[in-house]
């Protein structure tokens, strides 16, 4: 590049238009004028070949767990675009057609180089996708937790908290037959919502019965947690409150005015997730809202730290 009848080396230039000390304002702001004459800009690509970095995270998603169903997660990932663009890092979202594929997105993210980073959702207690990248020894940040014993970065919601306030405030109020219907028990989350549960009905002297507990599937639709209302409903001792994920709100509702029960009047329900379907309905619910967007951010955040080299086991947050 001639720049006022004097020639520059490609490396002063490219150390101008980067912005480093070591070349003189002077000859910065030449070089930025005759860029901006000509309509020149830094390939992107090539200088993420030259650092060694995508500047990319990655999220690696299963379609049978209807990320998009609610708002939740959309919450989530707004809260981490808006914390990568700040650090001009782009996303890379990779959808499996179910759950076993998931680790085959992983593996395609990690060995084909695409992302410096990857963050995890929907923990399971014995999670394959966490063995591997520890296995690979690769950047990666959990919302949720795990039972993997080697060290590792997390953020986490207190389901266990939740619902044992939940049950608290039920207690309170009188309710003396509380019902829970549970997600999946392999995943953490749940696991947590149902240690939260017990310990509710324990520090109100309240008995657990294994009757009021259900746990529905996301490959199920959603058609099993509206029998297993209907189930409930007909026990000959039923509930007078049900805790549960919102995503099972419709089937709830659904169920309950099948039986034709007056939310808030016959059946008391309290929700976690606070999707939409709890302030559109003509009885707006009783929900916990976790902070999604605030969490999204967050994760971000522990992540490139983590890929700027410190230790995992300092990130570790409940």
């Amino acid at each position: 590049l001639k720049v006022n009848k004097k020639i520059l080396s490609p490396t002063t230039i490219s150390r101008a238009l980067a912005g480093y000390s070591d070349v003189s304002s002077k000859t910065r702001c030449r070089v930025q004028d005759a860029a901006k004459k000509h309509n020149y800009h830094p390939n992107p690509v090539a200088q993420r070949l030259q650092k060694g970095k995508t500047e990319t995270i990655g999220i690696a998603l299963s379609a049978s767990q209807n990320y998009f169903k609610g708002t939740f997660f959309l919450d989530l990932l707004a809260g981490i675009s808006v914390s990568l663009s700040k650090v001009g890092y782009d996303l890379n979202i990779s959808v499996a057609p179910n759950s076993e594929h998931e680790i085959d997105s992983l593996r395609r993210m990690v060995q084909g180089k695409r992302v410096d980073g990857i963050i995890l959702t929907l923990t399971k207690a014995v999670d394959e996708r966490i063995s591997y990248l520890l296995d690979q020894n690769f950047p990666f940040v959990l919302y949720g937790r795990t039972e993997e014993p080697r060290p590792h970065a997390f953020l986490d919601i207190d389901g266990e908290l939740a619902f044992r306030e939940a049950c608290t405030f039920l207690i309170e109020l009188g309710h003396k037959r509380i019902a829970l219907i549970n997600g999946e028990p392999e995943y953490m989350f749940p696991a947590f919502c149902s240690e939260g549960y017990r310990n509710g009905l324990k520090s109100g002297n309240l008995p657990f019965d294994p009757e009021l507990v259900r746990a529905w599937r996301h490959r199920d639709g959603q058609l099993s947690s509206f029998q297993q209302t209907v189930e409930l409903m007909q026990l000959s001792e039923p509930p007078t409150a049900i805790v549960f994920q919102t995503e099972a709100a419709a089937d709830i509702l659904q169920a309950l005015l099948l039986l034709q029960l007056q939310v808030g009047k016959d059946i008391a329900l309290i929700g976690y997730d606070d999707l939409e379907i709890t302030k559109t309905n003509i009885q707006p619910l009783t929900t916990m809202r976790p902070p999604a967007r605030n969490a999204g951010e967050q994760l971000v955040g522990m992540l490139i730290q983590i890929i700027d080299g410190r230790a995992a086991e300092d990130l570790q947050e409940v």
